[in-house]
């Protein structure tokens, strides 16, 4: 709680100020407390205040005061009134929102000062958020009071039961046909497909600010702004949804907060319906992208509490924690100043356990994936054109770390807050610089690789039957193990069966024409000789292929047929595989590794060692210390489960063949596996995993310059 005097009381005690006449007040509960909030009719601004603050600003009138105003309340309420330093925080704040009017002289030089600021303020918070600026277009409220009583009963409970039946059928027609999602999610961003996602994500987006403007009609708002936001160069549609914050329902907020979502996934829910029952074709391809992006975008950033937008108001209400993200900002702030800096009448923003724990947990939270969602957006920027990419990252360093910076600097040189503790404070702050710094550049911490790759035995085989022919019996039981000489397949070819009896009549009749030819015609005979020395071998190669109508293992392994069941009876050609023969005696993972990781690969950095954990048995790592680099570049995964097709982690395509296929080549890390150890995985052909290579230990700084220059490297040739 602030102090009950303040030093600078004298700068506002003989004010005489009061709310201006335009000021709306709703009164809320957070809690069980009760707050008010303030709003200007004329520029929709809003300000919130606890229920013995309002009760002092309700009684401030330009015929008295502020310090007759004060003095009179301490009168009435001498328990719970405001002190002096919380009085001059809320004229300041009311000022700044410009809901307070004074009886005075115009200061026409302070008002001059104070619009400039303003102006200067704007300006500089629209170069900040270049990349998402808003610009008004329409003004809808005319439009949706003419149909509110066709749009409002969109959120009754008979529409909920609808929306509810609605996306049971979406959603178990997606999960009934998840193969097909995935194999036609292939080609979504591709170019020709740009034009119809932008339009549909345009729509979409359209639809559910409507949703949000229908919804705060319905709870009795007014919307009065409808524009185009532009986020990263790109046009989407926004709706102005402040005057939720009139409502005095938190539940009715948490609708309007929603309401976007509920229609979009709605309209996703139809469209998936439709893509379930169409054909390949444009209605198709068109109900695919609006059932992705209905879906998917809208969970992954207005579903997301961490961005502000509509789950992060969501949140807010739900918890009753208002302007949660400063909120929790401040508290971070707090720690820094009481405990570092050692402030002992640093206020903390929170007042409870239950808003301290909030605060804390998602203020971190809320900044690391802020800093992701920044990388991210500039590396696209950056693909657009490199120089937008290097503006977003100036201004993105400029918005983290100069601004912050110099906030820090002037609030340790000028604050009196700290005016007692300053020079703990000047020196602490440049204690923990010093710390981050040279722990970021100089600490060596753990560098190493991780890549994917899949277990394979050492010793493979494909079978085929040689000679062709109709599938009489076979081996169809897949994983069975089976010995070295074990029939697998028997075929019959009716063709070599009579060719081998035509053969066998030649060779009699050459037999009895040399006998012949023994006394009468030697030159005959020779020739004779020759035919039947070449009936001879026609035999025995015909013999050979039809011993080759049996299959037989070559060695001993694990036996997997290759739909034998289903074919028996049909004819086989001679490349048609019957199966696959795995020699688990001798196993090996293969892990792919890009060209980036591959080049720490070649040199000393590469120390052999690394450990191995498999999908599914993710309790146990096996420690590896023989790694084999293959040096040669490849193109073909080892297989095809690596795929993104497959819903491996390997961005790849199918070739001609049926190869996943990388778009950039990569190499091979060979691991013989052991075999017969204690408290190992399972390990079995075709099972996936990840492979971490330990490197020599590397400060952060190295590390994330390595990863730049690769970056910079890689995706714009710099």
């Amino acid at each position: 709680m602030s102090s009950t005097f303040s030093e600078g009381w004298y700068q506002v005690a003989q004010l005489k100020v009061a709310l201006i006449p335009t000021t709306k007040i709703h009164k809320q509960v957070y809690r069980g407390t009760v707050w008010y909030v303030l709003q200007d009719a004329c520029s929709g601004k809003f300000f919130r205040v606890p229920e013995v603050v309002y009760h002092f600003i309700s009684r401030l009138k330009v015929t008295k005061t502020v310090e007759e105003v004060w003095q009179s309340f301490i009168d009435d309420f001498p328990e719970s009134a405001p002190g002096q330093e919380e009085v001059i925080q809320v004229l300041s704040q009311l000022h700044h929102s410009n809901l307070l009017f004074f009886r005075s002289e115009s200061d026409h030089a302070a008002i001059l000062e104070r619009r400039q600021k303003q102006t200067r303020q704007e300006h500089l918070t629209k170069l900040m958020a270049f990349m998402y600026l808003r610009i008004p277009v329409w003004n809808p409220e005319t439009m949706l009071t003419v149909f509110s009583r066709v749009l409002t009963p969109l959120f009754s409970k008979v529409a909920f039961i609808i929306w509810l039946i609605v996306m049971g059928f979406g959603v178990d027609t997606v999960l009934s046909h998840w193969g097909e999602v995935r194999q036609q999610g292939q080609g979504f961003l591709s170019p020709d497909n740009l034009i119809l996602l932008y339009l549909s994500l345009f729509v979409l987006k359209f639809i559910h600010e409507l949703g949000h403007a229908i919804a705060i009609k319905r709870f009795g708002g007014q919307v009065h702004t409808l524009g185009l936001m532009f986020i990263v160069l790109t046009p989407l549609p926004y709706v102005d949804a402040t005057q939720t914050w009139a409502l005095r329902s938190r539940w009715q907020r948490a609708i309007v907060g929603s309401a976007g979502m509920y229609v979009e996934l709605f309209i996703a829910a139809l469209a998936a319906m439709v893509w379930g029952q169409t054909a390949a074709g444009v209605v198709n391809s068109l109900a695919y992208t609006v059932m992705i992006i209905g879906s998917v975008s809208s969970l992954l950033f207005n579903g997301n509490p961490l961005l502000k937008f509509d789950a992060y108001y969501m949140l807010s209400d739900i918890t009753d924690l208002p302007n949660l993200y400063k909120k929790s900002t401040d508290q971070w702030l707090y720690y820094f100043n009481r405990w570092l800096l050692g402030t002992p009448k640093a206020q903390s923003p929170s007042d409870t356990a239950y808003e301290r724990t909030w605060y804390t947990l998602y203020g971190a939270g809320s900044l690391m994936y802020r800093l992701v969602v920044v990388l991210i957006i500039t590396l696209y920027a950056a693909d657009l054109w490199i120089g937008l990419g290097i503006a977003m990252m100036m201004v993105s360093f400029t918005m983290w770390v100069l601004i912050p910076l110099w906030k820090l600097l002037r609030f340790l040189s000028s604050s009196q807050e700290i005016r007692k503790n300053r020079r703990r404070a000047w020196s602490v702050t440049a204690l923990v610089f010093a710390l981050v710094i040279g722990g970021v550049s100089l600490l060596p911490v753990p560098y190493f690789i991780k890549a994917p790759g899949v277990v394979q035995a050492s010793n493979s085989s494909q079978l085929f039957t040689r000679s062709g022919g109709y599938l009489v019996n076979a081996n169809t039981e897949s994983g069975l193990l089976v010995q070295q000489g074990e029939l697998l397949a028997t075929f019959r070819n009716p063709d070599l069966t009579h060719q081998l009896q035509l053969i066998e009549q030649q060779l009699a009749e050459v037999s009895w024409r040399i006998r012949q030819a023994l006394d009468s015609d030697q030159a005959s005979r020779i020739a004779l000789e020759k035919q039947q020395n070449a009936l001879h071998e026609q035999r025995s190669e015909l013999q050979i292929r039809l011993n080759e109508l049996q299959v037989r293992a070559p060695f001993s392994g694990i036996w997997v047929p290759s739909r034998l069941k289903l074919k028996m009876g049909s004819f086989f050609n001679q490349a048609d595989e019957l199966g696959t023969l795995y020699d688990l005696s001798e196993l090996r993972f293969l892990a792919v590794v890009t060209q980036e990781q591959a080049s720490n690969l070649f040199d000393e950095r590469f120390n052999n060692h690394g450990e191995l954990r498999l999908a599914g048995q993710t309790e146990f790592t096996l420690n590896v210390t023989e790694l084999r680099l293959n040096p040669f570049r490849q193109t073909v995964l080892p297989a095809n489960s690596l795929g993104w097709p497959a819903g491996g982690p390997v961005m790849a395509q199918r070739d001609n063949n049926g190869n996943m296929t990388t778009q950039e080549p990569f190499f091979e890390i060979i691991v013989p596996l052991p075999n017969g150890l204690s408290h190992a995985p399972e390990m079995l052909e075709g099972m996936t995993g990840w492979l971490l290579v330990d490197l020599s230990w590397r400060p952060i700084y190295w590390q994330a310059r390595q990863a730049l220059l690769q970056i910079l490297q890689r995706r714009y040739q710099i």
